[in-house]
């Protein structure tokens, strides 16, 4: 049993708060780590099926009333595994609970209208193909390419990017969406999509919330181009959800702590084991898995005694 204390600290101000932490097991933090192990090899396994599918190598089950790719069925598997982690971590708990209130009164009223239209069917599918390539796109993606990365010498952090951007352009690049793109003008939304996903995973490992978006977004499309909505209501509620999604998931804190009081970085889930600040003022925290990363800003330090 390892125990400790943790350390608000104010670069800017020196002020420095003082609370208790309490004891951590490190059989559980190894439990931790095992879990990642096995999120990570769900994720290659997710990534695998994407690919036979693309290459047209396995048959897309039909779920709801449209044929998905088959990855969704191990991509709610990764979902599974990995727990309360696809919520992320949102610097403002208010504006969070704000977000999921409007997201869930906006999906269950598109709900009603796809009922109302006999499409309900549709309804599920699409709702189930936005959380798919979430999952597998700002996900499992990502994890595998920046794992691969780190093993060839890459810094985390570099690694991390790596992986988002070639996912992004991966994603921009499917089929179904090269089939929209009619002129530039169709391009740009998929592309500016794509970045602001990886950028909101990339800072808060909100998976799940940046999913929720991108089901409203196909929903809406739909009803859009069925004439069922206008293009001024299918912008005006994206807008609204995005910006609700930015100012709630956009700037979290590199460090948080959790409700068991575990010490956690945001970006990668992994517990804090250390920090360390330079003579400069860096601060530098040293992480579950081994790997250091610089952190900006107020942060948490948490000392073992």
């Amino acid at each position: 049993m390892t125990a400790g204390r943790l350390h608000a600290l104010h670069p800017r101000d020196g002020q420095v708060s003082v609370s208790a932490l309490r004891s951590v097991d490190d059989t559980s933090e190894a439990d931790r780590i095992d879990r990642r192990r096995a999120v990570l090899y769900m994720a290659a396994f997710t990534v695998f099926v994407e690919i036979l599918g693309l290459a047209n190598l396995i048959t897309s089950p039909k779920i709801g009333a449209l044929q998905l790719p088959m990855s969704v069925i191990p991509a709610l598997g990764l979902g599974v595994a990995c727990g309360d982690r696809l919520a992320g971590r949102s610097s403002s708990s208010r504006r969070a609970v704000l977000y999921w209130a409007v997201v869930t009164v906006t999906l269950s009223a598109l709900a009603i209208e796809f009922v109302r239209t006999e499409q309900f069917g549709l309804w599920v599918s699409l709702v189930l193909a936005a959380f798919g390539e979430e999952m597998v796109y700002r996900l499992a993606i990502p994890a595998v390419l920046g794992t691969a990365f780190r093993w060839t010498g890459v810094r985390p952090t570099q690694a991390r990017i790596a992986g988002f951007v070639i996912a992004g352009i991966w994603f921009v690049a499917l089929p179904g969406h090269r089939a929209q793109m009619t002129d530039l003008s169709m391009v740009l939304p998929f592309i500016a999509f794509a970045t602001l996903s990886a950028v909101l995973v990339y800072r808060s490992g909100s998976i799940l919330p940046m999913a929720a978006a991108h089901a409203i977004s196909n929903l809406i499309t739909v009803l859009a181009w069925s004439g069922m909505a206008t293009n001024n209501a299918r912008s005006m509620t994206l807008g609204s959800i995005l910006v609700l999604l930015v100012l709630a998931y956009g700037r979290p804190r590199r460090l948080t702590v959790t409700d068991h009081g575990i010490v956690v970085d945001t970006y990668t889930g992994l517990a804090v084991q250390e920090m360390t600040i330079s003579a400069d003022d860096r601060t530098n925290a040293r992480l579950s898995d081994g790997s250091t990363v610089e952190v900006e800003g107020p942060v948490v330090r948490f000392e073992r005694s």
